[in-house]
């Protein structure tokens, strides 16, 4: 159940958009600030967005994204254009394609991300909770009448954006990856995904409904506070602290509701980290290597929590032998 809560956390950070006003770094602690910094400075590959990886006359060029609409994007995207020019393949988490047959999916099931059958959310909550939701989904120009009947999934991964970043997406904006996606569809550069994306949708709409239905009530976060969550995260993002950015997750218990106690928190923010990343890294490299002997330079952008840590695709590709550094892309 927690580890639904957890995602709930987490996912604003792979998918943030420009949000402005106060940061979640100005209510940390001293003590804090400086657990953070000390956690980011141990990381391995901490910082930096833009890498190559170099074997066997192969280069691979690695560029850690966020996947929401950040005009601060165009940055990095105009860097990338030479070596995407040059490359052979594009690999990314989901191609458009895979993001399209996601969708068919999903319209072809409506069951999956909507309740069809029995009570709804509002007969099977207290007024209050409910009252909450309707609010929290009201803030992002959801209906009640719509929230009351999504799947509890499927509704906690939508109120783990906050509203400024479902704004940006009503404007038609897109994340890096699209942005990319759509420069080497300009440039003749094919698309390859690193995993399929039935699995990440398993991986998302995990858990039992019981269990979707405790998380969903206590991983309400108030709409501020999540905004100040998002600036600090992009600041970090930006600033190329992608260390900073994952590991601020663990500070966010204060957000929660009290009946989720730190201790337990934490434990599942490791079984998650093990599930969303470090799984996912492992599966990838295979990928990885396999279109490296096929093509001779490529492209590869996924979200940048990926990047770091012992267990992140720059170490995983690194103990494999191919020599990893950062290029200079701010």
């Amino acid at each position: 159940m927690l580890r639904l809560i957890a995602l709930f956390i987490v996912l604003p950070m792979m998918a943030a958009a420009q949000c402005v006003g106060p940061s979640f770094i100005d209510d940390l602690s001293t003590a804090d600030r400086a657990a953070l910094n000390a956690r980011a400075a141990a990381t391995p590959f901490g910082t930096g967005l833009e890498w190559t990886a170099q074997r066997d006359g192969v280069t691979i060029t690695i560029v850690g994204t966020m996947h929401l609409p950040d005009p601060r994007h165009e940055v990095l995207r105009a860097v990338m254009r030479r070596p995407l020019s040059q490359a052979d393949l594009l690999l990314v988490e989901a191609t458009l394609d895979d993001q399209t047959d996601l969708q068919r999916y999903m319209a072809d099931n409506p069951d999956l991300l909507a309740i069809t059958t029995g009570p709804t959310l509002p007969e099977r909550l207290d007024e209050a909770t409910w009252d909450a939701i309707r609010q929290a989904a009201a803030d992002r120009s959801i209906p009640s009448f719509m929230a009351a009947k999504m799947q509890p999934w499927f509704l906690t991964m939508t109120l783990a954006l906050p509203p400024c970043a479902m704004l940006a997406m009503a404007q038609g904006g897109a994340g890096l990856d699209t942005l990319l996606m759509q420069d080497a569809a300009d440039l003749g550069v094919p698309t390859a995904p690193l995993e399929p994306w039935q699995d990440t949708f398993a991986l998302l709409s995990g858990g039992t409904f019981d269990e979707q239905m405790a998380a969903l009530q206590m991983a309400l976060i108030d709409a501020d506070d999540q905004n100040a969550l998002i600036v600090a995260l992009t600041e970090f993002y930006f600033a190329g602290m992608t260390a900073h950015s994952w590991h601020i997750a663990g500070f966010t218990h204060q957000l929660l509701s009290d009946d989720i106690d730190k201790a337990t928190f934490d434990a599942q923010m490791v079984q998650m980290e093990q599930d969303l990343l470090v799984t996912r890294n492992r599966n990838w490299i295979p990928v990885i290597e396999a279109a490296a002997a096929e093509h001779d330079r490529i492209v590869a952008a996924f979200g940048a929590a990926h990047l770091i840590g012992q267990d992140g695709v720059l170490a995983l590709l690194d103990q494999n032998g191919w020599v990893v550094t950062p290029r200079d892309a701010f």
